[in-house]
C-alpha cells in the first residue's frame, strides 16, 4: 500500500472530513414533494442505493495502465471520509474497484442457472436495422476483443455483492440538491447503482462498475408560491432541449405531483415513455452526412414548402450505426411513493468531502479508448476531472439558461414590446427624414442634368439620390417587419394572460421516442435471419472467391443480391423489391438511350422548343 501522504491532501487517513451540508427540513420536503417514481424492467438486477454500502465493498487503486495499477486503500478500508482525501499522481488515474475477483466460467454458469432472479426475454434487436447496421454491430463486437473491457463474470459478482449489501441496508436512496438561481429552483435527483450491466444482461452497448443517473425538476419561484414547470431526465449522451418535458406535456405521466419515469434495463438511462428505445453508437466520420441531411430537410420543408420526409438524419444514423435497444418496459419493480418501496433522500453539496474531494472514477478503469467500458466519476466530476455541467449549470444542461419562468413571461414580453416600439420609432424618424429630403434632392439632380458642364457634380448627387432611395426602401421593409414582430409579441402576451402557455412540445426538434410496437416483433424466422445474415454474407462471399467461382467484386454482388432477396421474402416485401428493381432498370434504360441517341435528342428538343415559341408568338399576334 502506498504512503497516504504521497497522494492524499496531506491529511492522515483517520482525520475528520469536512462536514456535510445541513439537511434543512424545507429542502428535503421540497425534494420529497416532487420526487419521481421510477419504473424498472422485470429483469433488473441493480437499484439505487447508498454510496457507503458500495464503498465498503471496494478497494482504491491508482495507475497508468492495468499492468502498473497499485492498491492504495485496501478492501474494507474505503469510506466516504477516506475517499475525499485522495488525488491522483500526475499521469495516473485514481479509481475504485468493486469486484476484486470476477466469477470464473464455472462460477458464472452456476450463478446463471441458480437463484430466483428474473430472466430477461425480448425480441431480437438486429431485426430492426439493415445489413450495414448488422455489419457495424459485428465490428463493434469484435472491437470488444481489442479494447479495455469489463471482465466477464464482473456483473454477476457485482450482483452478489449488491444482494448482500441490500440485506444490511434495504433502502432505495437518491442523493438530492436544491439549487436556487434567479427565479428558478432546480431539484436535482441523483441515483447511484452498483453496476451498469447493460451489455451482459440486456445485450446492450457496455458494462461498467458503478452508475450515476439523474433527474431534474425545475420549479418557478413565483410570488404566489413555487410551481413545477419542467422535468429533465438524463439519457446517455443527450443534452439540451431534447432532455426536458413541460409539466403539462401529455406524454408525461404523473401521479399527483410525482412524475413517472422509466429506467432502461441495465443502463438505467431515464425515459418519459414506456417502451423500447433504439440507442446507436454512430460512426463519427459520418456525422457530416447527418448535418447535411438536417439542412436538406429544413430547406425542403421550410423553403420549398414540401411535405416533411421525416427525420432522415436519424434514419441514416440508425442504419449506419451499431444499434442497441434500451428496454424501458417498466414491468418490474416500481420505486417511489405508494409503490414497492419509498425513497430515502440524502442531501449532498460541495461541503461533502467524497463529493468535492474525489475526482477519480467510481469503479474499474478499463482504459477503454472509446470510454464506454470505463466507469463514471462521482456526482460532481466527469472522467477527465472537470465539473459536470449537471452540477455547475443545471439550467444550461436542459437548455433553460435562455428561458424565464412562466410567471415572468408577461413582463418579459412587455419589455420586449417596448424595445421593439422604440426601434420602430427610430426607424420612423429615419424614414421621415428621407421622405423630407429625397424630393428636393431629386429636383436638384434633375436641374444638374440639364447642364453638361456639371456632369461630375451630377453623378455625385445622382449616386446619393440612388443610395437614399435604397435606404428608404430598406427602412420601410424594416418598419413592416417590426410591426409584424410587435403584433406577434402582443398576441403571445394576450394568449399567456389568458392562461395558455402554448404547445408544451414546441421546443422538441428530435424527441427520443420509443420504437412503434409494429416494429418491435418481427417473428422468429426474421429474427434468426437477422442474427446470422451478416455472417452468412461474409461466408458466401469468401467461399465464392476461395473456390474461384467469381472475382471478389462479383462474389460481393451475388452475395448482396441473395441477401436482399431473402430479406425481402422473409419480410413479405418481394412485390416492393420487384417494383424498385423495375424502376432502377427503367432509369438505366433511359440513361442508355440518352447516351446512344444524345444528338438526335438534342435536335428534337431544339425543334420542339422552336415550334412552341412559334405557335405561342403567332397566337399573340392573331389575338390582337
Amino acid at each position: 500500500m502506498a504512503n497516504a501522504t504521497d497522494i492524499s491532501r496531506n491529511r492522515p487517513l483517520d482525520a475528520p472530513a469536512a462536514t456535510g451540508t445541513v439537511q434543512t427540513a424545507a429542502d428535503v420536503a421540497l425534494l420529497q414533494k416532487y420526487e419521481p417514481i421510477v419504473r424498472y424492467n422485470h429483469a433488473e438486477l441493480f437499484f439505487p442505493t447508498g454510496v457507503e454500502s458500495y464503498l465498503a465493498e471496494c478497494d482504491l487503486l491508482m495507475g497508468k495502465t492495468e499492468r502498473d495499477q497499485e492498491v492504495v486503500v485496501p478492501h474494507g478500508k474505503v469510506t466516504p471520509e477516506v475517499l475525499g482525501n485522495y488525488i491522483a499522481e500526475p499521469g495516473k488515474s485514481l479509481y475504485l474497484r468493486l469486484v476484486q475477483k470476477p466469477l470464473n466460467g464455472i462460477e458464472l454458469a452456476r450463478w446463471q442457472v441458480t437463484g430466483d432472479r428474473p430472466r430477461f426475454h425480448a425480441p431480437g434487436r438486429l431485426a430492426r436495422v439493415g445489413l450495414f447496421g448488422r455489419l457495424v454491430d459485428a465490428g463493434f463486437n469484435v472491437s470488444l476483443l481489442l479494447r479495455g473491457t469489463v471482465p466477464g463474470g464482473t456483473a454477476a459478482a457485482a450482483q452478489i455483492k449488491y444482494a448482500a449489501a441490500r440485506e444490511d441496508d434495504p433502502r432505495y436512496v437518491y442523493y438530492g440538491r436544491v439549487i436556487r438561481r434567479g427565479d428558478w429552483i432546480s431539484l436535482h435527483y441523483m441515483y447511484f447503482y452498483f453496476m451498469n450491466d447493460y451489455r451482459s444482461t440486456f445485450h446492450g452497448v457496455n458494462d461498467h462498475e458503478a452508475d450515476w443517473e439523474q433527474v431534474f425538476i425545475y420549479i418557478e419561484d413565483a410570488p404566489d408560491g413555487p410551481a413545477p414547470v419542467w422535468i429533465a431526465a438524463a439519457a446517455h449522451d443527450y443534452i439540451g432541449d431534447q432532455l426536458r418535458r413541460r409539466w403539462d406535456d401529455p406524454t408525461l405521466i404523473r401521479e399527483g405531483d410525482h412524475p413517472v419515469v422509466f429506467a432502461g434495463g441495465g443502463s438505467h438511462a431515464t425515459y418519459f415513455e414506456q417502451g423500447e428505445y433504439m440507442t446507436s453508437a454512430p460512426i463519427s466520420a459520418l456525422r457530416w452526412a447527418t448535418g447535411l441531411l438536417d439542412a436538406g430537410r429544413a430547406f425542403w420543408v421550410n423553403s420549398l414548402r414540401q411535405p416533411d420526409p421525416g427525420d432522415l438524419a436519424a434514419t441514416l444514423e440508425r442504419n449506419l450505426s451499431a444499434s442497441f435497444v434500451d428496454y424501458a418496459h417498466g414491468d418490474g419493480a416500481t420505486v417511489g411513493p405508494g409503490h414497492d418501496g419509498d425513497w430515502s433522500p440524502i442531501l449532498i453539496s460541495d461541503a461533502d468531502a467524497w463529493v468535492d474531494g474525489y475526482r477519480g472514477l467510481f469503479g474499474l478503469d478499463t482504459h477503454d479508448r472509446f470510454g464506454g467500458e470505463r466507469s463514471p466519476a462521482g456526482p460532481k466530476y466527469g472522467r477527465a476531472g472537470q465539473q459536470r455541467m449537471t452540477w455547475h449549470d443545471p439550467l444550461g444542461f436542459a437548455g433553460l439558461d435562455k428561458a424565464d419562468p412562466p410567471f415572468q413571461w408577461p413582463t418579459a414580453l412587455a419589455e420586449r414590446e417596448s424595445e421593439l416600439n422604440k426601434d420602430a420609432m427610430d426607424i420612423d424618424a429615419k424614414i421621415g427624414h428621407l421622405t423630407d429630403t429625397l424630393p428636393g434632392l431629386a429636383l436638384e439632380v434633375q436641374a444638374l442634368a440639364a447642364d453638361g458642364g456639371m456632369a461630375s457634380l451630377y453623378k455625385q448627387r445622382a449616386a446619393a439620390l440612388s443610395a437614399g432611395e435604397l435606404d428608404l426602401r430598406g427602412l420601410r421593409a424594416q418598419a413592416a417587419a417590426l410591426q409584424d414582430q410587435i403584433g406577434a409579441v402582443r398576441r403571445e402576451r394576450a394568449q399567456i394572460d389568458a392562461g395558455d402557455l402554448g404547445d408544451p412540445r414546441a421546443h422538441l426538434t428530435r424527441p427520443h421516442r420509443p420504437v412503434p410496437q409494429e416494429q418491435v416483433r418481427q417473428g422468429i424466422v426474421v429474427e434468426f435471419w437477422s442474427a446470422v445474415s451478416a455472417a452468412v454474407l461474409l461466408l458466401v462471399t469468401a467461399a465464392l472467391v476461395w473456390f474461384s467461382v467469381l472475382p471478389w467484386w462479383g462474389a460481393l454482388v451475388v452475395a448482396m443480391a441473395g441477401y436482399v432477396f431473402i430479406e425481402s421474402a422473409l419480410r413479405q416485401r418481394l412485390t416492393q423489391l420487384m417494383l424498385r428493381i423495375s424502376l432502377v432498370l427503367a432509369f438505366v434504360s433511359v440513361v442508355l438511350i440518352a447516351w446512344n441517341y444524345h444528338t438526335e435528342l438534342v435536335v428534337a428538343g431544339v425543334v420542339g422548343l422552336a415550334l412552341f415559341l412559334l405557335v405561342d408568338n403567332v397566337r399573340e399576334v392573331v389575338s390582337r
